[in-house]
């Protein structure tokens, strides 16, 4: 756990710092504190997350609070109110529940939850199209509309000839349930749908005027695409 980096969601300074000293105790990743859900999206947009402690009081709408955040990252749930526990556990992303006070064992156990625990996305991928969240909506996107995905922290921007939307899966998260025969990893940040490309170098893609750049450590697994003449035609 050196590398991870975890985001706190507490209105309340003194409680999260509490949680966040007991978090340190156990690694040497990055903890981060946000007031509210509007503080931590824009962490989000920044950073990617390992693990995501959010703290709920009772008049709070749970669901919408969980939707807004990315659907791949493992959610801790904090509260005081332990009948909370059986709404938490509705969602797929939500791994523990941490009832406050909590000690470090119990902290170090939650840690160690949010790590290990497979989170099943809810992005449904059909022969041609994918269902993906975008914050409390669902969006359909068909394959031939996708240019290519970006990263946006712990989102990713879906681009379309005409738009841009932000969704709630990373793109070590599309690229691993997206179809690879449509859709390549090109770049740490990029993910591109190789029916869109319509130009190619040694260092980029074009998808009309548009530059993305290759990543060294992904040349190897792209090399294949210089040699598909039917792309190009």
């Amino acid at each position: 756990m050196n590398n991870n980096a975890y985001l706190l969601i507490n209105p309340l300074k003194e409680s999260s710092l509490d949680l966040a000293n007991k978090i340190k105790k156990h690694t040497s990743g990055k903890v981060f504190l946000a007031p509210n859900i509007a503080a931590a999206q824009l962490y989000l947009q920044q950073e990617l997350f390992d693990a995501i402690f959010l703290t709920l009081t009772n008049d709070q709408d749970i669901q919408s609070l969980i939707y807004q955040l990315p659907s791949s990252i493992p959610i801790v749930v904090v509260s005081p109110i332990k009948e909370l526990a059986s709404s938490a556990y509705e969602y797929e992303n939500i791994v523990d529940f941490l009832l406050q006070p909590s000690c470090e064992a119990r902290v170090w156990r939650a840690l160690n939850r949010a790590q290990y625990t497979p989170i099943l996305s809810n992005t449904r991928i059909e022969d041609s199209y994918a269902f993906i969240r975008s914050e409390t909506q669902i969006l359909k996107f068909n394959f031939n509309e996708i240019e290519y995905f970006s990263a946006f922290g712990s989102y990713s921007k879906v681009h379309t000839k005409n738009n841009v939307h932000i969704v709630n899966e990373s793109i070590e998260g599309l690229m691993n349930i997206l179809p690879s025969g449509v859709f390549r990893r090109v770049h740490y940040a990029y993910l591109i749908n190789i029916y869109k490309i319509t130009a190619v170098d040694s260092r980029s893609f074009f998808v009309y005027d548009r530059d993305i750049p290759i990543g060294k450590s992904y040349q190897k697994s792209i090399n294949f695409l210089f040699n598909v003449k039917a792309l190009f035609v």
